[in-house]
């Protein structure tokens, strides 16, 4: 797996330069080879930016462009970004998410682990039908509350989320080593979401589905 730069890069750097040369290296995901889609990403506050991440066919471009027409949309500010890549913020959480910009990075085991990286290409066309987003909050952190979000399907991205879910950095990083059953975290009130979760369940069953898999 290619390494990250040993001190935090701006993002234009990070995802024009740093990103395709690691691609390159480490490769794309499999099953790219087979479809045509792309991928956006919104990094908001100083040295943001839209981005737009293209595999078509077995080839990844990424250009500085606006976002609105993919399937799948990582949306963040710049500061949560840096943090979860360099500084190890948002914990479990943050790892995962962190998987999307890092090539070749393997899936980490369990609840908080499926909830990150780069989904699956076959996914992504199944999203393309989805309209919503997701915001994740991890609470409890000493530099305060770390967050990210998703947007599923084309178009702006909201300015509220469609669904939110808050969980505190410990009782993420108990999911991610299996000692927390997610049902029980939901059912205890570790883990509490608002707004409608109608597109979380949308979203886990186009992961299941190009999985291999069928929806719980």
């Amino acid at each position: 797996m290619p390494e990250l730069p040993a001190s935090p890069i701006a993002p234009k750097q990070f995802l024009e330069e740093w990103l395709p040369s690691a691609f390159a290296e480490a490769g794309l995901p499999p099953g790219s080879d087979a479809v045509d889609v792309s991928l956006g990403v919104a990094l908001e506050g100083e040295g943001g930016g839209e981005w737009v991440l293209r595999i078509n066919h077995g080839e990844l471009t990424i250009s500085a462009a606006s976002r609105e027409e993919t399937a799948f949309t990582y949306v963040q500010s710049v500061d949560d970004w840096r943090g979860a890549l360099w500084e190890g913020r948002g914990g479990a959480i943050g790892e995962a998410f962190g998987r999307f910009f890092r090539p070749g990075a393997e899936a980490a085991a369990g609840p908080a682990g499926a909830l990150g990286g780069t989904p699956p290409p076959q996914a992504l066309t199944m999203m393309e039908r989805l309209d919503g987003s997701i915001r994740i909050v991890v609470t409890g952190e000493e530099q305060g509350d770390w967050a990210v979000a998703v947007r599923l399907g084309p178009g702006a991205v909201p300015e509220e989320p469609t669904c939110t879910l808050s969980i505190a950095s410990a009782d993420a990083a108990a999911l991610a080593r299996g000692e927390l059953d997610p049902m029980q975290a939901f059912m205890g009130g570790q883990m509490v979401v608002t707004g409608d979760m109608t597109l979380m369940l949308q979203m886990q069953a186009a992961l299941m589905q190009a999985a291999g898999g069928s929806p719980a």
